[in-house]
């Protein structure tokens, strides 16, 4: 194995440890503040127009789920290429994965951004 892949495999491996944490923390937040500080008996249930008004031009909302989003792909789909090359295909069925999983998340991050994007301006997709 030439030093360009094991160094590469170190970042990926390091990467998937680090979006770990990243998503312990940010999914402990998210439930916490609309879980555990949100008052159902005085303020009704979560709906669709308390998401809007709770995102809608706040920056700061915007980057976490925007950071959510981001770890949550590549963690999840570095971690679907970890089990492909448990397998040890052929390079071709390799490549075939690889596509797959780069569509997937690009695509993926595509929807997401736009929806995001759109709660963000009060708008619905």
């Amino acid at each position: 194995m030439n030093q360009s892949i094991a160094a590469r495999g170190a970042f990926f491996w390091l990467f998937q440890r680090i979006t770990g944490v990243i998503l312990a923390i940010f999914l402990f937040t998210h439930v916490k503040v609309l879980h555990w500080d949100f008052n159902f008996a005085t303020q009704g249930l979560l709906d669709f127009s308390f998401v809007i008004e709770r995102l809608q031009g706040n920056l700061g909302w915007l980057i976490f789920y925007f950071l959510f989003i981001i770890s949550a792909l590549f963690h999840g789909l570095n971690g679907l290429w970890a089990v492909v090359l448990d397998f040890r295909p052929a390079r071709g069925v390799q490549l075939v994965w690889l596509t797959v999983l780069w569509a997937v998340g690009l695509l993926t991050a595509y929807y997401s951004f736009t929806t995001l994007s759109s709660f963000f301006k009060g708008g619905v997709v």
